[in-house]
């Protein structure tokens, strides 16, 4: 193989944003996005010279010249290239046409022989890209520069390309759209809009994280997919002819997944928060009849878990929005079933975000609790996605007041069941759960006997000049955001009204601090400064950073070792 091009490490499916390794229609050549090579740098002082006349001669003085990366979990990608590699041949090929101020991913071929991709631009400076989809982002050519599209997929037949499309800017997930580009007429079209405000349980709009690599029906009309739909994760079927949505949605309360579609033959991961994930395979019925589907195990599923759960519903009569009123909002209240004989310590867990989501997914870490003895409740706080787009922007502007009042009705709530002990609840959560969890220890002080937070939001004052997400900040601190915008007093005293670190004096709960020690998103000097205000209180906290692990704590050594010092933190303070 004779490599002619002018890129180095490739990025596959796995590798964040812009992986992408797709066959062209007779499988002679594969597209694939890898890190384009930069002009060789040097010293002013380095006098030494290319061995041979005809290599590239270093460019002196700009070795030290910053770089930017796309952030949290994308650092070190700093300008992506798109590759060709030609299997009869063995040569590989850069495309030199694609502007070097766009770093490509996410590429596909058209059975003409065509390239469809994302491109994401680099000026004036770039922001943190992971679980951002509201970006700058275009299908070159093929969508509005004014929108934020990403993810597409052509029909099986080529006439037809679909893909979501955000607004750009506000907040990081939002509902999205589902478009539709006619290949042959070149018009856009609008198959599933943004759903503001269901009711009850009509479709909540779309909020998905991908589309599966093969997501069209054998009809070459529909196309499948999973989203969220309000607690749950499940299937949807758009048919592109009539616009139709239908869910179909695992009838025992858990989540279904999507992976792959193949005439008409969907392979699907279904879980539950008392269910480890586990195959299964599944005939998409006819149009019309899918939400009918069966689903047949690959292989015989790990046994339940001795953990039943059930939805709690809440209306925040007392407390509406100005704007959008009273949106009803959820808790996934999980309880082991040896309950019934004792009372359960309780952890209060919100999720991050802010605009994410709790399912009845299975969660390795809430699991493990709930085995140990503990009930769990996952709050679904007004500003979670799959409730609507007015949920979702009913929070901006009111973290730190709406989320944490919702998280405490549910608190108060609970405790009041017979299953739960009322006297030993603890708080647990990571990002803005570790915000929330602040929150609720400072403005609750004696309510929780135990907190433990992962990369914890304390200061947004503090974050706002160092994460990789400034407009973080300013979005769900109550401003807009441009990439010209500058704090100024009344945003950065906004920022602190918003912050749990104002409540430290009122602090009494025993709280253990986590931290990922190369986190890009919230930095660890967030956790460690809260630490520090609380131990000069001589407040009870321990503080535990984990190297080689970023905003979530994965590694294998890590992940275990927070969760046997979390269970220890709990037993210790609630016994």
């Amino acid at each position: 193989m004779s490599a002619k091009s002018t890129s180095n490490m490739l990025y596959s499916q796995g590798r964040g944003q812009f992986g992408c390794l797709h066959w062209s229609k007779d499988e002679t050549k594969l597209l694939y996005v890898s890190e384009r090579k930069t002009p060789k740098m040097a010293s002013y002082f380095d006098t030494k010279k290319a061995d041979k006349p005809e290599e590239e001669q270093p460019i002196r003085g700009h070795e030290h010249d910053f770089k930017q990366d796309w952030g949290e979990q994308l650092v070190g990608k700093h300008k992506l290239a798109l590759n060709i590699l030609d299997l009869n041949s063995g040569d590989i090929n850069t495309l030199d046409t694609i502007p070097e101020d766009l770093s490509i991913g996410q590429a596909i071929w058209t059975p003409d022989g065509g390239i469809i991709f994302v491109g994401w631009k680099h000026e004036p400076y770039r922001l943190g890209l992971i679980y951002c989809p509201i970006r700058p982002q275009l299908l070159e050519q093929l969508s509005d520069e004014s929108r934020a599209s990403s993810l597409p997929n052509l029909s099986p037949d080529g006439t037809k390309l679909i893909y979501l499309d955000n607004q750009v800017g506000g907040p990081h997930y939002q509902c999205a759209r589902l478009m539709m580009y006619d290949m042959k007429s070149g018009t856009n079209t609008v198959l599933v809009d943004v759903v503001k405000n269901p009711k009850a349980d009509e479709f909540p709009g779309i909020y998905s994280y991908s589309l599966p690599q093969r997501c069209w029906a054998a009809d070459g009309k529909r196309v499948v997919f999973d989203s969220v739909w309000r607690h749950q994760e499940g299937i949807l079927v758009v048919d592109t002819e009539t616009k139709k949505v239908t869910p179909i949605l695992c009838k025992s309360g858990g989540c279904l997944k999507i992976t792959d579609i193949h005439q008409d033959r969907m392979l699907v991961v279904r879980s539950s928060i008392n269910q480890q994930p586990y195959f299964s395979i599944s005939q998409l019925p006819e149009s019309g009849n899918e939400s009918s589907a069966e689903f047949l195990p690959l292989d015989d599923p790990e046994p339940p878990l001795d953990i039943s759960f059930k939805i709690l519903k809440f209306q925040p009569t007392s407390r509406p929005h100005p704007t959008f009123g009273v949106n009803e909002y959820e808790a996934i209240l999980a309880i082991p079933k040896d309950a019934e004989q004792k009372k359960c310590p309780l952890i209060v867990f919100p999720h991050g975000g802010p605009h994410s989501v709790h399912t009845t997914d299975f969660l390795l870490l809430p699991a493990v609790f709930m085995l140990s003895g503990f009930a769990m409740v996952y709050v679904n706080y007004r500003g979670s996605t799959g409730y609507g787009d007015d949920s979702v922007h009913s929070l901006p502007g009111r973290v730190g007041d709406q989320d944490v009042k919702d998280c405490q009705e549910v608190a108060e709530s609970v405790i009041k069941l017979d299953q739960i002990d009322e006297n030993k609840v603890a708080v647990f959560g990571g990002s803005h759960g570790g915000f929330l969890t602040t929150h609720l220890i400072g403005q609750y002080p004696g309510f929780y006997k135990a907190a433990c937070c992962r990369n914890p939001v304390t200061n947004i004052a503090g974050m706002v000049a160092t994460t990789d997400i400034p407009d973080w900040c300013y979005v769900e601190a109550g401003f807009d955001f441009t990439h010209s915008s500058l704090t100024t007093g009344e945003t950065l005293t906004e920022m602190w009204n918003k912050s749990p670190m104002q409540y430290v004096d009122k602090v009494e709960t025993p709280i253990l601090i986590m931290l990922g020690l190369e986190d890009a998103r919230v930095p660890p000097k967030q956790g460690e400064e809260y630490y520090k205000k609380l131990r000069a209180r001589n407040k009870k906290a321990r503080l535990i950073g984990y190297s080689d692990n970023s905003h979530p704590i994965l590694t294998v050594e890590a992940s275990a070792d927070s969760c046997i010092n979390i269970l220890d933190w709990f037993w210790q303070h609630l016994d």
